[in-house]
């Protein structure tokens, strides 16, 4: 069954409300105002007033943040919002709404996201001199049998890696001068 909370944060009505509202300069309890005006239907296409709670409080400041992280809207007094010039146009260009994948498009938008959620790496993996010789074996064209490591060893597979990613690498040079 459908709720009042259907309305998610990255939906594009919502995210036009935020900006239609940020256009005209509105505060935050003039956006909710808004906000609960508005109609969403459930499965069964009837119509379903949203109700204020936490959740959709959660959703709003979610929009509103994913909008200022984007550049569309900034905050101009302790509660009142702004739009941009960069805002104005997405609208012009969106008229439907913006959701998430729209503000994904905008790099400072998927810069901060990034910064925010890049995965963390701990320890810098450095080349295996396994690897480093079988690149070079493949360069100088030595067959795939002269491969002096175990079969059954780490370096026997990064031995073959590089091997393999010479001839790659031989390979794209020579169509890139035949092209």
């Amino acid at each position: 069954m459908s709720s009042s909370m259907d309305f998610a944060p990255g939906d594009p009505a919502l995210m036009l409300t935020v900006l239609r509202s940020a256009e005209a300069n509105l505060d935050r309890s003039m956006l909710l105002r808004r906000v609960l005006s508005l109609f969403c239907t459930d499965e069964y296409g009837n119509q379903i007033a949203i109700e204020d709670g936490p959740d959709l409080q959660r959703r709003i400041d979610n929009a509103i943040a994913h909008l200022e992280l984007a550049g569309l809207i900034r905050a101009t007094g302790q509660s009142e919002l702004s739009i941009t010039s960069l805002g104005t146009a997405m609208m012009v260009a969106y008229p439907m709404g913006i959701d998430d994948g729209v503000l994904c498009s905008l790099p400072a938008f998927r810069n901060s996201i990034y910064e925010t959620h890049a995965p963390v790496v701990h320890e810098r993996h450095l080349p295996n001199s396994a690897y480093g010789s079988g690149f070079s074996a493949g360069i100088e064209a030595h067959r795939l049998t002269e491969n002096p490591y175990p079969a059954d060893s780490r370096d026997h597979e990064d031995w073959l890696m590089g091997w393999d990613e010479a001839l790659d690498q031989a390979k794209r040079e020579a169509e890139t001068l035949v092209n």
